[in-house]
């Protein structure tokens, strides 16, 4: 796609195809609580798509100015809900079974929709109806909003997202806010797990794809995700936990995924566990251990760490000779 012709055309087999943008807009959650240092940014964003957009507000009872700055933005056709919640995923599970939209999406209190990027992805899905998902690229900004590098996921099946080693956590994951989604999907997927508090947007990208979801990727930047202290995707550790959980999860649960490379990640989730100190048994040596695991040797990790056991006992056996 020819990054100069959005968001009024596309280019598609080296033909240019004129696309006039649907009338329904895209509709998007903000779920927020005490977000008020950026959702002005945020609501400013969404309002400059114009009628391409309209915005549900999921408001976990704030105790900020997050309302007051929620209505000088708010428009005739955007609402406002402030109740308790039991988390992020449950607060998106509200919002999207009251907020209506064929083409839905949500996006974080402190990240920016980039202009036209509403109606680029409204155009493609229009021209597109095979298509479930439609994923952009994303900027990343600091905390004064200063766009600091940029990001392009690339997740294409099932194998794909639950390959957390190979793809996931070798920079092709999905941030979040450059996504956008069919109401059908979300429907067909069954909406968002409110047992995970970090990764909940990562386990639901599985079962989007456990239902069959058809991707498209678009080469265009639709949103900026802010990296700051105090947002939860900072908790990394805990994030990595529950992505492992999840992927063992499904794994356990039947994910139809090639057998080699069901192998595969099942040795990385092995040796993960090894090295997170579940390692019950007798005490031996890390080579031992290999040999009573040999899939850990698909294991980049694993290999490296017995390269290096290998090349002390070396150099013990030259010094004691």
């Amino acid at each position: 796609m020819a990054r100069g012709c959005l968001p009024a055309c596309f280019v598609e087999g080296g033909r240019t195809q004129a696309v006039t943008a649907p009338a329904a807009p895209l509709v998007l959650a903000v779920p927020v609580f005490n977000g008020e240092r950026f959702l002005a940014e945020t609501l400013a964003s969404l309002n400059e798509q114009g009628e391409h957009v309209r915005w549900w507000l999921q408001d976990g009872a704030s105790k900020d100015d997050t309302l007051e700055i929620a209505r000088r933005f708010a428009r005739p056709a955007d609402r406002i809900v402030s109740e308790p919640d039991a988390g992020q995923a449950d607060a998106l599970n509200r919002a999207f079974r009251q907020m209506g939209g064929e083409i839905i999406g949500f996006l974080n209190a402190d990240d920016v929709l980039l202009p036209g990027t509403a109606r680029t992805v409204l155009e493609y899905f229009a021209a597109h109806p095979e298509i479930d998902l439609v994923c952009g690229e994303i900027e990343w900004m600091d905390e004064s909003s200063k766009v600091t590098g940029k990001h392009a996921g690339r997740i294409d099946s099932l194998a794909d997202v639950l390959d957390i080693y190979g793809v996931w956590w070798a920079n092709r994951q999905w941030v979040q806010p450059e996504v956008f989604f069919r109401r059908s999907l979300w429907e067909k997927a069954g909406g968002f797990d409110n047992g995970y508090r970090l990764v909940f947007d990562y386990e639901f990208w599985v079962r989007c794809f456990r239902a069959g979801a058809r991707v498209a990727h678009l080469p265009v930047p639709f949103t900026r995700f802010r990296i700051h202290a105090a947002q939860k995707s900072s908790a990394s550790r805990e994030a990595a936990d529950e992505i492992r959980a999840v992927v063992r999860q499904h794994l356990d649960d039947g994910a139809q995924i090639p057998a080699l490379r069901r192998w595969a990640l099942e040795a990385e989730l092995s040796y993960d566990l090894y090295q997170g100190g579940n390692n019950e048994g007798p005490r031996s040596s890390f080579a031992t251990k290999v040999l009573r695991n040999p899939q850990w040797l698909l294991s980049s990790p694993a290999r490296a760490r017995l390269r290096a056991a290998c090349a002390r006992l070396l150099k013990q056996d030259k010094q004691a000779s």
